[in-house]
C-alpha cells in the first residue's frame, strides 16, 4: 500500500510535481498559504489541509517545495508547522532550493522527535516538473533514500543519491551556478555577434554545433530568449538566491569563486533594478541595457 504524502507548497513547480504523484497513485494531502494554488489538485483528487501541522498528521511522508530556507524553516519548525503534526518514523523531504546549513539544522531538530529527513532539490524547470523528467539531487541517510526512491521517481527521470543530509542542496546550488554562468556568457557572446551584424539564431545554431554549447544555448535561448517569451517559471530573484548559496559556500570553505562571484553580482544588480520577479532568462535584457545594444534582433546574415 502506498504511503499518504503531504505536499506543502503547490506553486509553479510544486503543483505539477504533486499532480504526478497523484497520477502515480499516491494518496495526497496538500497545503499552501494560497487557497487558489490548491484548487486544481483538489479537483484531481487531493485532499486539502488547513495547516502544515494538520497535513503532517494525516501523512507519513511530507514534501516541501518552497522558495527558500526561511520559508522551509517556518513551514517545518514554526507554529502549526510540520514538526508539530508529524510522528516518529515519518519522513520530511525538502525539495526546495535551500541553504545546506539550514537543512542540517532542521534535520537535527526533527531527529529529536524521531522524524527523518532527506533534501532532494530539483532541476528541469516547470517543463520538467510537468512532464515528470526532473533531475533530483538527494542527500540524507541512504536507507531513507532507498525507501523514498519510488516517490522521487514519480516526479523525476534522473534521481541521484549524493551523500549525507545537505548534499542535495549543495549540488543544486552548484548546478545553478553553472547554469547562471552559461546564461551570462552566452548573452555576452550574442551581444558581440550583434555588434558585428550577425543573425542571433544562426549564431546560436553554430554555437550549439561547437564546443561552446550548454543547456542555456541549446534550450533556454531558443525557447525563452530568442522567442522573447521569457516564461521559464524560474525568476531572476530565485536564481540570485541560489547563487548566493553557492558563493557563500565557497567563501565558507575558503574556496572563493572568482567567476561565480562576478555572475552573482550581475544577478544581484538586476534584482536591485527591479527584475527580481522576471524570468531568469531575462537577464539578457539587463546586459543589453548595460551594453547599449539589443542582441536578439534578427538583422544580419
Amino acid at each position: 500500500m502506498k504511503p499518504v504524502i503531504g505536499f506543502v507548497g503547490t506553486g509553479a513547480m510544486g503543483a505539477p510535481m504533486a499532480q504526478n504523484l497523484l497520477k502515480a497513485g499516491y494518496p495526497l494531502v496538500v497545503y499552501d498559504l494560497r487557497e487558489k494554488a490548491m484548487e486544481d489538485l483538489v479537483k484531481a483528487g487531493a485532499e486539502k489541509a488547513s495547516s502544515a501541522k494538520e497535513l503532517a498528521g494525516r501523512s507519513s511522508v511530507v514534501i516541501t517545495m518552497l522558495p527558500a530556507s526561511p520559508d522551509v524553516e517556518t513551514a517545518v519548525l514554526g507554529p502549526q508547522g510540520v514538526m508539530e503534526g508529524a510522528k516518529s518514523g515519518d519522513i520530511v523531504i525538502d525539495m526546495s532550493s535551500s541553504y545546506p546549513t539550514s537543512t542540517r539544522s532542521i534535520c537535527e531538530r526533527l531527529a529529536v522527535k524521531g522524524i527523518r529527513m532527506l533534501d532532494a532539490p530539483v532541476s528541469g524547470g516547470v517543463k520538467g516538473a510537468r512532464e515528470g523528467t526532473l533531475t533530483i539531487m538527494v542527500g540524507g541517510e541512504e536507507k531513507d533514500y532507498a525507501e523514498c526512491h519510488p516517490i522521487l521517481e514519480a516526479m523525476g527521470q534522473n534521481v541521484y543519491y549524493l551523500g549525507k543530509i545537505g548534499a542535495g542542496h549543495t549540488v543544486k546550488a552548484l548546478n545553478n551556478l553553472c547554469s547562471a554562468c552559461s546564461m551570462i556568457i552566452t548573452s555576452e557572446a550574442l551581444i558581440v555577434a550583434k555588434k558585428l551584424g550577425l543573425n542571433p539564431e544562426k549564431v546560436i545554431d553554430a554555437i550549439n554545433s561547437g564546443t561552446g554549447r550548454s543547456w542555456s544555448s541549446q534550450f533556454k535561448f531558443p525557447t525563452f530568449v530568442l522567442t522573447n517569451k521569457f516564461n521559464s517559471g524560474f525568476s531572476i530573484g530565485l536564481m540570485n538566491k541560489d547563487l548566493e548559496i553557492a558563493t557563500r559556500l565557497g567563501r565558507e570553505l575558503r574556496a572563493p569563486m572568482s567567476v561565480g562571484e562576478l555572475v552573482q553580482q550581475l544577478y544581484q544588480r538586476a534584482v536591485e533594478r527591479g527584475g527580481g520577479d522576471d524570468c531568469h532568462t531575462a537577464i539578457i535584457k539587463f546586459i543589453e541595457d548595460w551594453r547599449g545594444v539589443k542582441a536578439r534582433s534578427k538583422k544580419g546574415g
